[in-house]
This record gives structure tokens, C-alpha cells and sequence, in this order.
């Protein structure tokens, strides 16, 4: 992960156009974070669990799932690029032709060795400083789920697991799974 220094605002940042390709770019704080294409262990779990949630989530018409990458504006001065994201039905107008511009009502993290300082810190502040209700941390190699949620003020560990065992979702209500399944090479 590489950070370009120098203050950027989300409509400056939109319009630059000498991002490399096959990288992924974010805006924290006002800084470029440059990162690599994620590795295959990561997209394995990511398509596990887009797997679960699109079942549930069709299932059960509660909203839109949107997976990486897609801009999430948060602010004029931070734009991300979450693995997963879920927006509730009725509050599907945030999804605009520029991406995500508000506030998704979950968003999920997958760590590799180059993005986990920043998922566990700035970006779990930004999710924190924007009240994101729900964010979801997911370690690949040690197969852990964390479930945090947004209360008063703060996340809270609603749920953890590791390599096996059930997690369920506040936001998305009478969602429960195994987390096994995401796991499964």
C-alpha cells in the first residue's frame, strides 16, 4: 500500500486521471492510498459471502448488494472502496451514477497484509466518525469474522468467530450463517 502525499477533496480526486491500472485507489482523510489488486484467498471469501448475502438478500428483498470496486463517497474529503457493501431498499437513492454517495447501512472489510492497518484504523474511525451501522472485519488466513455495530457513539464487537461457528447481522435481520461457508476453498 502506497500513500501520495498532498490534500485532496473527493472532486479533485475524481477528476485525476493518471491512476495506474490494476490498482485500487481511496481517498482517507484527504490522502491517495494506492493499493494492489486483492490475492485470490481474499476473493475466494469475498465470493463466499456475496454468495450468502445475495441469497438472503434476494430472498428477502431488503436492498441492494454492491461489491468492490465501487466508490463510496463519504465526505468531500474521503471516498473508499469497501469489498461488500449493502444499502437497505429505502434508502437506495445513495446509489448514484458517481457510486455510493452516503452513508451504506453495512460495509465489509476483507484484510490482506497490505490493507489491514488502515481497515482496522482509518477506516474503521471514517466508518465510526460517519455511523456506518454495521462493519464487518474478515481475516482470511486465520478464517475470523468480527461483527462490529454503531451504539452510542462507538462500534461494539457484536460477533466473532473463528473458522467455524454462527454470526448473525443486526442489520440485515434474520441473517445467520456458518462461518465456514465463507471459508470453503
Amino acid at each position: 500500500m502506497e500513500v501520495l502525499e498532498r490534500t485532496y477533496k473527493v472532486t479533485d480526486f475524481l477528476q485525476k486521471e493518471d491512476f495506474e491500472e490494476n490498482f485500487i485507489y481511496e481517498l482517507l482523510n484527504g490522502t491517495i492510498v494506492k493499493r494492489s489488486a486483492p490475492n485470490p484467498l481474499h476473493q475466494i471469501v469475498l465470493l463466499n459471502l456475496v454468495r450468502v448475502f445475495d441469497n438472503f438478500i434476494q430472498r428477502n428483498k431488503q436492498g441492494v448488494l454492491l461489491i468492490a470496486p465501487i466508490d463510496v463517497i463519504l465526505d468531500e474529503g474521503n471516498l473508499v472502496v469497501p469489498d461488500l457493501i449493502f444499502v437497505q431498499e429505502s434508502r437506495k437513492n445513495i446509489i448514484t451514477e458517481k457510486g455510493i454517495e452516503g452513508i451504506p447501512d453495512l460495509v465489509v472489510e476483507i484484510l490482506s497484509p497490505s490493507t489491514a492497518r488502515y481497515d482496522r484504523g482509518e477506516k474503521m474511525k471514517l466508518y465510526k466518525k460517519h455511523q456506518v451501522p454495521e462493519y464487518w472485519i474478515i481475516e482470511p488466513k486465520m478464517q475470523v469474522v468480527e461483527i462490529y455495530t454503531y451504539q452510542n457513539g462507538d462500534y461494539d464487537l457484536q460477533e466473532y468467530a473463528m473458522e467455524k461457528g454462527l454470526v448473525k447481522s443486526k442489520v440485515l435481520r434474520d441473517l445467520q450463517f456458518d462461518v465456514e461457508q465463507i471459508f470453503k476453498v
